[in-house]
Protein backbone atom coordinates (compact mmCIF):
# COMPACT_ATOMS: atom_id res chain seq x y z
CA UNK A 1 0.00 0.00 0.00
CA UNK A 2 2.84 2.35 1.28
CA UNK A 3 4.92 1.41 -2.06
CA UNK A 4 1.93 2.19 -4.49
CA UNK A 5 1.31 5.74 -2.96
CA UNK A 6 5.07 6.24 -2.83
CA UNK A 7 5.39 5.60 -6.87
CA UNK A 8 1.97 7.77 -7.77
CA UNK A 9 3.56 10.61 -5.71
CA UNK A 10 6.70 9.97 -7.24
CA UNK A 11 5.30 9.81 -10.97
CA UNK A 12 6.82 6.34 -11.56
CA UNK A 13 3.78 4.45 -11.12
CA UNK A 14 0.39 3.78 -12.00
CA UNK A 15 -2.82 2.67 -10.09
CA UNK A 16 -4.64 1.22 -12.81
CA UNK A 17 -2.96 -1.95 -12.31
CA UNK A 18 -3.41 -3.14 -9.08
CA UNK A 19 0.56 -4.81 -8.66
CA UNK A 20 1.88 -3.42 -12.33
CA UNK A 21 5.00 -1.27 -11.75
CA UNK A 22 5.05 1.45 -14.16
CA UNK A 23 8.24 1.96 -16.27
CA UNK A 24 9.48 5.95 -16.83
CA UNK A 25 9.20 5.90 -20.79
CA UNK A 26 12.19 6.54 -22.74
CA UNK A 27 12.26 10.33 -24.13
CA UNK A 28 14.62 9.75 -27.50
CA UNK A 29 17.31 12.28 -28.97
CA UNK A 30 15.54 13.52 -30.93
CA UNK A 31 12.58 14.71 -29.01
CA UNK A 32 14.72 16.33 -26.58
CA UNK A 33 16.01 18.30 -30.00
CA UNK A 34 12.47 18.69 -31.41
CA UNK A 35 12.03 20.38 -27.39
CA UNK A 36 14.67 22.76 -27.63
CA UNK A 37 13.51 23.57 -31.33
CA UNK A 38 10.54 24.75 -29.85
CA UNK A 39 11.55 26.55 -26.64
CA UNK A 40 14.10 28.27 -28.77
CA UNK A 41 11.27 29.26 -31.52
CA UNK A 42 8.85 30.16 -28.08
CA UNK A 43 11.76 32.36 -26.61
CA UNK A 44 12.84 34.56 -29.88
CA UNK A 45 9.11 35.14 -30.72
CA UNK A 46 8.73 36.71 -27.23
CA UNK A 47 12.14 38.36 -27.89
CA UNK A 48 10.98 39.69 -30.68
CA UNK A 49 7.49 40.65 -29.46
CA UNK A 50 9.43 42.80 -26.24
CA UNK A 51 11.75 44.16 -29.07
CA UNK A 52 8.53 45.33 -31.15
CA UNK A 53 6.55 46.41 -27.85
CA UNK A 54 9.81 48.79 -27.35
CA UNK A 55 10.52 50.33 -30.48
CA UNK A 56 6.26 51.03 -31.03
CA UNK A 57 6.65 52.68 -27.26
CA UNK A 58 9.75 54.59 -28.21
CA UNK A 59 8.14 55.62 -31.55
CA UNK A 60 4.77 56.36 -30.11
CA UNK A 61 6.58 59.31 -27.50
CA UNK A 62 9.39 60.57 -30.19
CA UNK A 63 6.65 61.24 -33.01
CA UNK A 64 3.19 61.55 -31.43
CA UNK A 65 3.61 62.14 -27.39
CA UNK A 66 7.06 64.12 -27.15
CA UNK A 67 6.12 66.71 -29.91
CA UNK A 68 2.56 67.21 -28.66
CA UNK A 69 4.16 67.32 -25.24
CA UNK A 70 3.75 70.70 -22.91
CA UNK A 71 6.29 73.05 -22.52
CA UNK A 72 4.52 76.13 -21.09
CA UNK A 73 0.45 77.26 -20.56
CA UNK A 74 -0.77 80.62 -21.30
CA UNK A 75 -4.24 80.84 -18.83
CA UNK A 76 -4.63 77.29 -20.04
CA UNK A 77 -3.81 77.41 -23.76
CA UNK A 78 -0.40 75.35 -24.32
CA UNK A 79 2.54 75.84 -26.16
CA UNK A 80 3.27 72.06 -28.05
CA UNK A 81 6.87 71.18 -28.12
CA UNK A 82 6.52 70.87 -32.00
CA UNK A 83 5.32 74.36 -32.57
CA UNK A 84 8.53 75.41 -30.22
CA UNK A 85 10.90 73.15 -32.79
CA UNK A 86 9.52 75.01 -35.72
CA UNK A 87 9.58 78.64 -34.68
CA UNK A 88 13.19 77.44 -33.25
CA UNK A 89 14.35 76.27 -36.20
CA UNK A 90 12.83 78.79 -38.05
CA UNK A 91 14.96 81.70 -36.40
CA UNK A 92 18.21 80.15 -36.18
CA UNK A 93 18.12 79.79 -39.96
CA UNK A 94 17.36 83.41 -40.35
CA UNK A 95 20.16 83.96 -37.53
CA UNK A 96 22.55 82.73 -39.29
CA UNK A 97 21.55 84.24 -42.47
CA UNK A 98 21.89 87.72 -41.00
CA UNK A 99 25.21 86.56 -39.13
CA UNK A 100 27.04 85.65 -42.49
CA UNK A 101 26.05 88.87 -44.17
CA UNK A 102 27.19 90.82 -41.55
CA UNK A 103 30.78 88.90 -41.17
CA UNK A 104 31.13 90.24 -45.14
CA UNK A 105 31.53 93.66 -44.31
CA UNK A 106 32.67 93.81 -40.42
CA UNK A 107 36.45 94.34 -39.52
CA UNK A 108 38.52 91.79 -39.16
CA UNK A 109 38.75 91.68 -35.85
CA UNK A 110 34.99 91.41 -35.31
CA UNK A 111 35.20 88.25 -38.13
CA UNK A 112 36.12 85.88 -34.91
CA UNK A 113 33.21 86.73 -32.62
CA UNK A 114 30.66 86.49 -35.63
CA UNK A 115 32.17 83.22 -36.93
CA UNK A 116 31.75 81.74 -33.62
CA UNK A 117 27.96 82.71 -33.20
CA UNK A 118 27.50 81.37 -36.30
CA UNK A 119 28.73 77.82 -35.59
CA UNK A 120 26.94 77.72 -32.14
CA UNK A 121 24.07 78.66 -34.35
CA UNK A 122 24.52 75.62 -36.74
CA UNK A 123 25.17 73.06 -33.93
CA UNK A 124 22.23 74.06 -32.20
CA UNK A 125 20.52 73.28 -35.95
CA UNK A 126 21.56 70.09 -36.67
CA UNK A 127 20.06 68.87 -33.22
CA UNK A 128 17.32 71.14 -32.36
CA UNK A 129 15.12 68.62 -30.45
CA UNK A 130 17.89 67.52 -28.57
CA UNK A 131 19.02 71.01 -27.38
CA UNK A 132 18.09 72.57 -24.44
CA UNK A 133 15.05 74.67 -24.76
CA UNK A 134 15.84 78.20 -25.70
CA UNK A 135 14.47 80.38 -23.16
CA UNK A 136 14.16 84.05 -24.87
CA UNK A 137 12.30 82.02 -27.74
CA UNK A 138 9.83 80.40 -25.53
CA UNK A 139 9.43 83.78 -23.69
CA UNK A 140 8.31 85.42 -26.73
CA UNK A 141 5.87 82.63 -27.67
CA UNK A 142 4.32 83.23 -24.50
CA UNK A 143 4.25 87.05 -24.84
CA UNK A 144 2.34 86.08 -28.32
CA UNK A 145 -0.31 84.13 -26.51
CA UNK A 146 -0.63 87.11 -24.07
CA UNK A 147 -0.87 89.61 -27.08
CA UNK A 148 -3.64 87.39 -28.95
CA UNK A 149 -5.72 86.50 -25.88
CA UNK A 150 -5.99 90.17 -24.82
CA UNK A 151 -6.32 91.51 -28.35
CA UNK A 152 -10.37 91.28 -27.91
CA UNK A 153 -9.86 93.50 -24.41
CA UNK A 154 -8.14 96.09 -26.65
CA UNK A 155 -11.53 96.45 -29.31
CA UNK A 156 -8.75 94.65 -31.66
CA UNK A 157 -9.65 91.52 -34.05
CA UNK A 158 -7.49 89.90 -36.64
CA UNK A 159 -9.24 88.89 -39.42
CA UNK A 160 -7.58 86.41 -42.55
CA UNK A 161 -8.08 88.85 -45.38
CA UNK A 162 -6.04 91.56 -42.81
CA UNK A 163 -3.59 88.11 -42.30
CA UNK A 164 -3.20 87.61 -46.47
CA UNK A 165 -2.89 91.19 -47.05
CA UNK A 166 -0.06 92.10 -43.71
CA UNK A 167 2.13 89.09 -45.00
CA UNK A 168 1.77 90.06 -48.52
CA UNK A 169 3.04 93.26 -47.17
CA UNK A 170 5.89 91.87 -45.57
CA UNK A 171 7.47 90.72 -48.89
CA UNK A 172 5.75 93.33 -50.92
CA UNK A 173 8.86 95.70 -52.47
CA UNK A 174 6.06 99.04 -51.73
CA UNK A 175 3.61 99.69 -49.57
CA UNK A 176 0.55 98.00 -50.42
CA UNK A 177 -1.89 100.09 -48.26
CA UNK A 178 -2.00 103.52 -46.63
CA UNK A 179 0.00 104.15 -43.97
CA UNK A 180 -1.86 104.36 -40.51
CA UNK A 181 -2.14 108.01 -39.62
CA UNK A 182 -0.49 108.50 -36.07
CA UNK A 183 -1.14 111.15 -33.50
CA UNK A 184 0.01 114.52 -34.46
CA UNK A 185 3.00 116.70 -33.04
CA UNK A 186 2.15 119.79 -30.43
CA UNK A 187 2.85 122.98 -33.00
CA UNK A 188 4.79 124.13 -29.56
CA UNK A 189 6.91 121.41 -28.96
CA UNK A 190 8.12 121.22 -32.69
CA UNK A 191 9.37 124.50 -32.50
CA UNK A 192 10.82 123.55 -29.06
CA UNK A 193 12.48 120.68 -30.84
CA UNK A 194 13.99 123.06 -33.71
CA UNK A 195 14.79 125.31 -30.89
CA UNK A 196 17.00 122.63 -29.19
CA UNK A 197 18.43 121.45 -32.25
CA UNK A 198 20.00 125.15 -33.13
CA UNK A 199 20.89 126.05 -30.11
CA UNK A 200 23.04 122.18 -29.84
CA UNK A 201 24.24 123.30 -33.36
CA UNK A 202 25.50 126.32 -32.15
CA UNK A 203 27.06 125.13 -29.07
CA UNK A 204 28.64 122.92 -30.94
CA UNK A 205 30.18 125.67 -33.21
CA UNK A 206 31.49 127.43 -30.46
CA UNK A 207 32.37 124.60 -29.01
CA UNK A 208 34.90 123.47 -32.08
CA UNK A 209 35.81 127.21 -32.52
CA UNK A 210 36.82 127.17 -29.04
CA UNK A 211 38.87 124.31 -28.93
CA UNK A 212 41.11 125.04 -32.57
CA UNK A 213 41.76 128.60 -30.83
CA UNK A 214 43.10 126.55 -27.44
CA UNK A 215 44.84 124.19 -30.17
CA UNK A 216 46.32 127.01 -31.75
CA UNK A 217 47.35 128.62 -29.34
CA UNK A 218 49.12 125.68 -27.50
CA UNK A 219 50.95 124.91 -30.90
CA UNK A 220 52.25 128.85 -30.51
CA UNK A 221 52.99 127.69 -26.95
CA UNK A 222 55.13 124.91 -27.93
CA UNK A 223 56.73 126.68 -30.88
CA UNK A 224 58.04 129.46 -28.12
CA UNK A 225 59.54 126.94 -25.82
CA UNK A 226 61.21 125.06 -28.26
CA UNK A 227 62.25 128.30 -29.68
CA UNK A 228 64.04 129.02 -26.39
CA UNK A 229 65.09 125.66 -26.53
CA UNK A 230 66.55 126.12 -29.53
CA UNK A 231 68.60 129.17 -28.80
CA UNK A 232 70.16 128.02 -25.58
CA UNK A 233 71.38 125.28 -27.53
CA UNK A 234 73.02 127.44 -29.81
CA UNK A 235 70.43 125.94 -32.75
CA UNK A 236 68.53 127.24 -35.17
CA UNK A 237 64.61 126.80 -34.09
CA UNK A 238 62.29 124.69 -36.17
CA UNK A 239 59.31 126.26 -37.89
CA UNK A 240 56.05 124.22 -36.75
CA UNK A 241 53.09 125.12 -38.72
CA UNK A 242 49.61 124.38 -36.54
CA UNK A 243 47.29 121.68 -38.00
CA UNK A 244 43.92 123.03 -38.65
CA UNK A 245 40.83 121.87 -36.93
CA UNK A 246 38.17 120.97 -38.08
CA UNK A 247 35.01 123.54 -37.66
CA UNK A 248 31.42 121.58 -36.67
CA UNK A 249 30.33 120.44 -39.89
CA UNK A 250 33.78 118.53 -40.18
CA UNK A 251 35.33 120.69 -42.43
CA UNK A 252 38.85 122.19 -42.15
CA UNK A 253 39.25 125.64 -41.92
CA UNK A 254 38.77 128.06 -44.65
CA UNK A 255 42.52 129.05 -45.29
CA UNK A 256 43.86 125.82 -44.98
CA UNK A 257 40.57 123.87 -47.31
CA UNK A 258 41.38 126.58 -50.11
CA UNK A 259 45.55 125.54 -49.80
CA UNK A 260 44.75 121.79 -49.50
CA UNK A 261 42.58 122.36 -52.49
CA UNK A 262 44.81 124.08 -54.23
CA UNK A 263 47.59 121.41 -53.96
CA UNK A 264 45.22 118.71 -54.51
CA UNK A 265 44.20 120.01 -58.13
CA UNK A 266 47.74 120.36 -58.98
CA UNK A 267 48.51 116.80 -58.04
CA UNK A 268 45.95 115.38 -60.09
CA UNK A 269 46.47 117.32 -63.30
CA UNK A 270 50.24 116.05 -62.45
CA UNK A 271 48.80 112.53 -62.76
CA UNK A 272 46.41 112.83 -65.53
CA UNK A 273 43.62 112.24 -63.11
CA UNK A 274 40.57 114.10 -64.24
CA UNK A 275 39.61 116.87 -61.55
CA UNK A 276 36.13 117.87 -60.19
CA UNK A 277 36.10 120.89 -62.61
CA UNK A 278 37.34 118.84 -65.73
CA UNK A 279 34.78 116.38 -64.94
CA UNK A 280 31.72 118.71 -65.46
CA UNK A 281 27.94 117.67 -65.29
CA UNK A 282 27.36 114.16 -67.03
CA UNK A 283 24.97 114.49 -69.58
CA UNK A 284 21.25 113.09 -69.72
CA UNK A 285 18.85 112.92 -67.56
CA UNK A 286 18.25 110.20 -65.12
CA UNK A 287 14.56 108.98 -65.90
CA UNK A 288 12.32 108.63 -62.69
CA UNK A 289 12.02 105.03 -61.17
CA UNK A 290 8.64 104.29 -62.15
CA UNK A 291 5.93 103.78 -59.03
CA UNK A 292 4.90 99.74 -58.67
CA UNK A 293 1.56 99.24 -58.58
CA UNK A 294 -0.51 97.40 -55.94
CA UNK A 295 -1.26 94.71 -57.97
CA UNK A 296 2.88 94.25 -59.30
CA UNK A 297 4.31 95.00 -55.64
CA UNK A 298 1.98 91.69 -54.45
CA UNK A 299 2.81 89.67 -57.10
CA UNK A 300 6.31 90.31 -56.10
CA UNK A 301 5.69 90.09 -52.77
CA UNK A 302 4.04 86.55 -53.20
CA UNK A 303 7.18 85.48 -55.21
CA UNK A 304 9.68 86.79 -52.50
CA UNK A 305 7.45 84.49 -50.29
CA UNK A 306 7.77 81.69 -52.07
CA UNK A 307 11.19 81.85 -52.41
CA UNK A 308 11.57 82.78 -48.68
CA UNK A 309 9.53 79.74 -47.76
CA UNK A 310 11.97 77.39 -50.15
CA UNK A 311 14.78 78.63 -47.81
CA UNK A 312 13.58 78.70 -44.70
CA UNK A 313 10.29 77.00 -43.81
CA UNK A 314 10.62 74.43 -45.44
CA UNK A 315 13.79 72.92 -44.00
CA UNK A 316 11.86 74.11 -41.00
CA UNK A 317 8.87 71.78 -41.32
CA UNK A 318 6.57 74.56 -41.08
CA UNK A 319 3.90 74.90 -43.22
CA UNK A 320 2.37 78.40 -44.46
CA UNK A 321 -0.63 78.13 -42.03
CA UNK A 322 2.29 77.13 -39.31
CA UNK A 323 3.78 80.54 -40.07
CA UNK A 324 0.87 82.43 -40.14
CA UNK A 325 -0.54 81.13 -36.72
CA UNK A 326 3.21 81.23 -34.70
CA UNK A 327 4.42 84.27 -36.15
CA UNK A 328 1.96 86.45 -38.82
CA UNK A 329 -1.27 86.80 -36.99
CA UNK A 330 0.75 87.62 -33.60
CA UNK A 331 2.72 90.00 -34.97
CA UNK A 332 -0.09 91.74 -36.46
CA UNK A 333 -2.17 91.78 -33.75
CA UNK A 334 1.37 93.20 -31.90
CA UNK A 335 1.57 95.91 -34.55
CA UNK A 336 -2.21 97.36 -34.17
CA UNK A 337 -2.66 96.92 -30.40
CA UNK A 338 1.00 99.32 -30.24
CA UNK A 339 -0.38 102.09 -32.97
CA UNK A 340 -3.89 101.95 -30.60
CA UNK A 341 -1.93 102.59 -27.82
CA UNK A 342 0.60 105.16 -28.87
CA UNK A 343 -2.25 107.63 -30.66
CA UNK A 344 -4.02 107.02 -26.58
CA UNK A 345 -0.29 108.90 -25.55
CA UNK A 346 -1.10 112.74 -24.92
CA UNK A 347 0.47 115.21 -26.34
CA UNK A 348 -0.10 117.67 -23.60
CA UNK A 349 0.41 116.34 -19.66
CA UNK A 350 0.95 117.92 -16.28
CA UNK A 351 4.25 118.40 -15.89
CA UNK A 352 7.09 119.50 -13.58
CA UNK A 353 10.35 121.16 -14.07
CA UNK A 354 12.95 119.87 -11.26
CA UNK A 355 16.26 119.63 -9.93
CA UNK A 356 17.86 117.01 -7.99
CA UNK A 357 20.82 115.57 -6.76
CA UNK A 358 21.63 111.41 -6.21
CA UNK A 359 24.01 110.00 -3.26
CA UNK A 360 24.48 106.38 -2.27
CA UNK A 361 23.70 106.20 1.29
CA UNK A 362 20.72 107.37 3.36
CA UNK A 363 23.27 109.79 6.05
CA UNK A 364 25.00 111.51 2.52
CA UNK A 365 21.44 112.27 1.15
CA UNK A 366 20.12 113.99 4.78
CA UNK A 367 23.50 116.10 5.11
CA UNK A 368 22.99 117.16 1.82
CA UNK A 369 18.93 117.80 2.77
CA UNK A 370 20.25 120.00 4.97
CA UNK A 371 22.68 121.96 3.39
CA UNK A 372 20.03 122.75 0.60
CA UNK A 373 17.72 124.60 3.21
CA UNK A 374 20.42 127.06 3.17
CA UNK A 375 22.25 126.73 0.44
CA UNK A 376 21.65 126.82 -3.56
CA UNK A 377 20.61 123.71 -4.44
CA UNK A 378 22.53 123.78 -7.93
CA UNK A 379 26.17 124.69 -6.38
CA UNK A 380 24.95 121.31 -3.81
CA UNK A 381 24.42 118.99 -6.67
CA UNK A 382 27.35 120.02 -8.23
CA UNK A 383 29.67 119.29 -5.75
CA UNK A 384 28.19 115.99 -3.85
CA UNK A 385 25.33 114.46 -6.66
CA UNK A 386 26.80 111.13 -8.22
CA UNK A 387 24.44 111.69 -11.53
CA UNK A 388 26.99 112.34 -14.13
CA UNK A 389 24.25 113.37 -15.97
CA UNK A 390 22.80 115.93 -14.25
CA UNK A 391 25.84 117.27 -11.69
CA UNK A 392 27.62 120.03 -14.34
CA UNK A 393 24.14 121.82 -14.61
CA UNK A 394 23.27 121.94 -11.20
CA UNK A 395 20.94 118.89 -11.50
CA UNK A 396 18.60 119.95 -13.87
CA UNK A 397 16.06 117.67 -15.32
CA UNK A 398 14.30 120.13 -17.52
CA UNK A 399 10.59 119.39 -18.19
CA UNK A 400 8.71 115.84 -17.86
CA UNK A 401 5.50 114.12 -17.58
CA UNK A 402 4.46 110.89 -15.70
CA UNK A 403 5.83 107.77 -16.90
CA UNK A 404 9.53 108.84 -17.42
CA UNK A 405 10.75 108.49 -13.57
CA UNK A 406 10.79 105.76 -11.60
CA UNK A 407 7.46 105.51 -9.40
CA UNK A 408 9.43 106.34 -6.12
CA UNK A 409 10.68 109.45 -7.71
CA UNK A 410 8.07 110.16 -9.95
CA UNK A 411 5.98 110.11 -6.60
CA UNK A 412 7.75 112.77 -4.88
CA UNK A 413 8.33 115.18 -7.58
CA UNK A 414 4.73 115.35 -8.80
CA UNK A 415 3.61 116.36 -4.94
CA UNK A 416 5.85 118.75 -4.69
CA UNK A 417 4.92 122.82 -5.40
CA UNK A 418 7.15 124.86 -6.92
CA UNK A 419 10.04 126.04 -4.77
CA UNK A 420 9.58 123.21 -2.31
CA UNK A 421 12.15 120.28 -1.30
CA UNK A 422 11.47 117.12 -1.18
CA UNK A 423 13.18 114.93 1.68
CA UNK A 424 15.51 112.08 0.93
CA UNK A 425 13.74 109.60 -1.79
CA UNK A 426 15.21 105.94 -2.14
CA UNK A 427 15.03 104.53 -6.09
CA UNK A 428 17.30 101.73 -7.14
CA UNK A 429 19.84 104.18 -7.94
CA UNK A 430 20.35 105.41 -3.91
CA UNK A 431 18.47 108.52 -2.44
CA UNK A 432 17.80 111.61 -3.63
CA UNK A 433 16.70 115.09 -3.45
CA UNK A 434 14.96 116.71 -5.14
CA UNK A 435 13.42 120.44 -5.89
CA UNK A 436 11.13 121.46 -8.37
CA UNK A 437 11.02 124.55 -10.29
CA UNK A 438 7.88 124.88 -11.64
CA UNK A 439 4.47 122.99 -12.21
CA UNK A 440 2.11 122.92 -15.01
CA UNK A 441 -1.15 121.12 -15.05
CA UNK A 442 -1.40 121.54 -19.19
CA UNK A 443 1.85 121.49 -21.25
CA UNK A 444 2.83 120.21 -24.85
CA UNK A 445 5.10 117.41 -24.34
CA UNK A 446 8.62 117.83 -25.93
CA UNK A 447 9.32 115.48 -29.05
CA UNK A 448 11.82 113.38 -27.60
CA UNK A 449 10.09 113.01 -24.57
CA UNK A 450 6.52 111.97 -26.50
CA UNK A 451 8.51 109.61 -28.22
CA UNK A 452 9.90 107.49 -25.65
CA UNK A 453 6.29 107.20 -23.74
CA UNK A 454 4.81 106.43 -27.00
CA UNK A 455 7.80 103.53 -27.63
CA UNK A 456 7.53 102.24 -24.16
CA UNK A 457 3.46 102.32 -24.15
CA UNK A 458 3.01 99.14 -25.45
CA UNK A 459 6.69 96.80 -23.54
CA UNK A 460 4.40 98.46 -20.58
CA UNK A 461 0.82 97.16 -21.47
CA UNK A 462 2.68 93.80 -22.20
CA UNK A 463 4.45 93.54 -18.79
CA UNK A 464 1.62 94.26 -17.16
CA UNK A 465 -0.76 91.57 -19.07
CA UNK A 466 1.46 89.21 -18.84
CA UNK A 467 1.98 90.04 -14.74
CA UNK A 468 -2.30 89.15 -14.69
CA UNK A 469 -1.68 86.14 -16.51
CA UNK A 470 -1.38 82.48 -15.08
CA UNK A 471 1.69 80.97 -17.06
CA UNK A 472 3.69 77.94 -16.14
CA UNK A 473 6.99 77.03 -17.82
CA UNK A 474 9.05 73.59 -17.96
CA UNK A 475 11.83 75.88 -17.74
CA UNK A 476 12.73 79.41 -16.20
CA UNK A 477 11.82 82.29 -17.84
CA UNK A 478 14.38 85.22 -18.36
CA UNK A 479 12.39 88.53 -16.76
CA UNK A 480 10.18 90.39 -18.55
CA UNK A 481 12.16 93.49 -18.07
CA UNK A 482 15.71 94.38 -16.93
CA UNK A 483 15.67 97.00 -14.28
CA UNK A 484 18.15 99.71 -14.93
CA UNK A 485 20.88 99.73 -12.93
CA UNK A 486 22.00 103.32 -13.55
CA UNK A 487 19.96 107.02 -13.51
CA UNK A 488 19.16 108.20 -16.64
CA UNK A 489 17.73 111.69 -16.66
CA UNK A 490 14.43 112.60 -19.04
CA UNK A 491 15.52 112.74 -22.95
CA UNK A 492 14.98 116.61 -22.97
CA UNK A 493 16.99 117.62 -19.33
CA UNK A 494 19.34 120.39 -20.35
CA UNK A 495 22.99 119.23 -21.39
CA UNK A 496 25.47 120.25 -18.88
CA UNK A 497 28.08 122.82 -20.59
CA UNK A 498 31.38 121.61 -22.02
CA UNK A 499 34.10 123.12 -20.27
CA UNK A 500 36.99 124.93 -22.79
CA UNK A 501 40.36 123.37 -22.72
CA UNK A 502 42.68 126.05 -21.68
CA UNK A 503 46.08 125.79 -23.65
CA UNK A 504 49.40 124.21 -22.27
CA UNK A 505 52.69 123.96 -23.63
CA UNK A 506 53.82 120.69 -23.76
CA UNK A 507 57.31 120.75 -21.36
CA UNK A 508 60.32 120.87 -24.13
CA UNK A 509 62.31 117.87 -23.64
CA UNK A 510 65.22 117.68 -21.49
CA UNK A 511 68.86 117.68 -23.34
CA UNK A 512 72.95 117.47 -22.85
CA UNK A 513 74.30 120.09 -22.15
CA UNK A 514 75.96 121.32 -25.33
CA UNK A 515 79.29 123.18 -25.22
CA UNK A 516 79.85 126.39 -26.59
CA UNK A 517 82.80 127.30 -29.10
CA UNK A 518 85.19 129.47 -26.28
CA UNK A 519 84.37 126.32 -24.33
CA UNK A 520 85.22 124.15 -26.69
CA UNK A 521 88.34 125.35 -27.90
CA UNK A 522 89.51 125.77 -24.38
CA UNK A 523 89.31 121.85 -23.60
CA UNK A 524 90.76 121.10 -27.23
CA UNK A 525 93.89 123.33 -26.13
CA UNK A 526 94.45 121.74 -22.87
CA UNK A 527 96.37 119.07 -23.01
Amino acid sequence: MLDRLRQRLSGRGSASTPGQISRQRHVTRREREDMQRRMLYVGTAVAGVIVLIVLIAGATHQYILLPRQDLASVNGEKIERRDYWKVRELQLRQTIATLSQQYQFVAADQQAEIQQRILLAQTELEDVKGAPIASDTLSSMIDDKVVLQNADEQGISVSNQEVDDYLASIFAPAPLTEPTPTSTVEPTAAAWATATMEANAAAGTATAAAQGTAAVQTAEANQTVAAETATAAGTEPATVTPTPEPTSDGTASAEATAEGTASGTEAAASDGTPTAEGMGTPVGTASPTPTLTADVARATGEATFKQFSENYLDPSDMSRGDYVRLVVRPALARQKIAEQLTNTVPARQEQVHALHLLVATKDAADQAYQRVQTEDFEDVAREVSTDTGTAGSGGDLGWFPRGVMVSSFEEAAFSLEPGQISEPVQSQFGWHVIKVLEKEADRPVALSTLQQLRSGVFTKWLDERRGASDISAKISLPATSTPETQFVAPPDAPVPPTATPAPTATPAATLPPVASPSTEAEATATP
